[in-house]
């Protein structure tokens, strides 16, 4: 994990595939999570990335942060990628591994975000179909650019976070409700509410299951039973 995991190796001659690679070939029944990645630094990595992404040690879950569905938006927002790179490494992981995840953020508001490039922005979201969405609406930072540019109105910036949190919300609930009757391993990472626990599956989808047994850090068969936007609930098979 990393600011961006992209970007590692880029100063000793290496780079995210190779790590993985080592990391993969240590023996033991584990699994490991990539976290964020900006789309600048796995466009030259993505093939090899993405066929990594093939291993049953690693989590098939991509975060890749967009943040912007236009282009002059992410110029202003000083963003080494455009919304094309960001597509390409998307599709590229997808015909890989199809049952990949894909995180993405969006910030809402950004000085001179106009409201055709908040269109261009739900159009993005519909299109590649994200299974999480991280929506925020922009503060400027201070001593920032941002800072001094002209601000959107609050309220203006509110309201297309909430309607982009919506249509988001559906996406998510509809892309887990394909894990219906799913019969597979989990590992549990997290203790939940009264008797549940968390666990994972290989495509990182939180699944949510009943115990009174400590099952921190242990991997339990499981079959989905309900879907919901932001987890899945499943049964602990014998």
């Amino acid at each position: 994990t990393s600011q961006d995991n992209g970007a590692y190796g880029l100063d000793i001659g290496t780079d995210l595939a190779e790590l993985l690679d080592e990391c993969c070939r240590i023996k033991g029944d584990f699994s490991i999570r990539i976290g964020m990645m900006n789309p600048n630094n796995v466009l030259e990595i993505a093939d090899r990335l993405a066929g990594m992404y093939k291993d049953d040690k690693i989590f098939k879950f991509l975060h890749l942060p967009v943040q912007s569905g236009d282009n002059e938006v992410l110029k202003r927002m000083n963003r080494s990628y455009s919304v094309e790179d960001f597509k390409h490494v998307v599709s590229t992981f997808r015909k890989e591994v199809p049952e990949v995840s894909l995180s993405t953020d969006i910030i809402c508001g950004f000085p001179g975000e106009s409201k055709e490039a908040f269109k261009s922005t739900i159009e993005l979201i519909k299109e590649v179909k994200p299974d999480i969405v991280n929506v925020s609406r922009f503060f400027p930072r201070p001593h920032t650019l941002a800072e001094s540019m002209s601000q959107l109105p609050v309220e203006e910036i509110k309201s297309r976070s909430r309607h982009l949190s919506e249509i988001t919300k559906e996406i998510s609930y509809q892309k887990n409700k394909v894990w219906l009757n799913w019969e597979g391993k989990i590992l549990i990472d997290e203790k939940g509410k009264d008797d549940t626990w968390i666990g994972r599956n290989f495509a990182y989808k939180p699944v949510v299951i009943k115990s009174w047994e400590n099952l921190i850090g242990k991997f339990v068969y499981t079959r989905v039973n309900e879907a919901f936007p932001t987890y899945l609930k499943a049964e602990v098979l014998k």
